[in-house]
């Protein structure tokens, strides 16, 4: 969707207020200091715990004000307006990560063991490589390529980064053995 933002932000320093358009296919409320964001890819919660910040929500707009106009309390204002976008856009459109398996001296393979993606024979090693995927991350194989997908960004990119660590090569010449798994997409 290049040229037009469906989710934009209007950041005003000073006044110290972040504003935040709720598009009307999302339902946000705020319960005992918990924004709760649904929409028709799922639900996402996320807790306030800052007592400075302030949330409303008036005609589709979700606002944060924060007490004092310091560095420190409009970072935190920001972060949440942040957070609450990206829940936004993940109950509407969703996150997808790709990774891609690279080797070079052993084929390696992948599999898929219920929630546990298994590497077997990663740089020739007997044993095999696992990660545990969490729920809430649907993960799909095709070749070489792994496509995670989900709503909540921070667990697809915490999963992509978990899978690509195990990968890693240790005690090796990397300008030699190019071996592992990349991420190729960002969440």
């Amino acid at each position: 969707m290049q040229g037009k933002r469906m989710l934009e932000v209007d950041c005003c320093f000073m006044s110290t207020k972040f504003n935040v358009k709720i598009p009307p296919e999302v339902n946000l409320e705020i319960k005992d200091r918990t924004i709760y964001v649904k929409g028709q890819k799922g639900e996402l919660s996320c807790k306030i715990e800052w007592p400075f910040l302030s949330i409303e929500i008036k005609e589709g707009l979700l606002t944060i004000n924060v007490q004092k106009d310091t560095n420190f309390q409009k970072s935190i204002g920001g972060t949440l307006a942040a957070n609450v976008r990206n829940m936004i856009k993940g109950v509407v459109e969703g996150y997808t990560a790709t990774l891609e398996l690279v080797y070079s001296h052993f084929p390696a393979s992948l599999k898929l063991n219920g929630r546990k993606l298994i590497i077997e024979n990663f740089v020739g090693e007997r044993k095999n490589r696992e990660v545990e995927i969490p729920e809430g991350v649907d993960i799909k194989i095709h070749g070489t390529q792994i496509t995670l997908s989900g709503i909540d960004k921070y667990l697809v990119g915490q999963t992509a980064g978990s899978i690509e660590n195990v990968a890693k090569l240790k005690h090796k010449d990397r300008r030699v053995f190019k071996d592992g798994i990349f991420i190729t997409k960002k969440p």
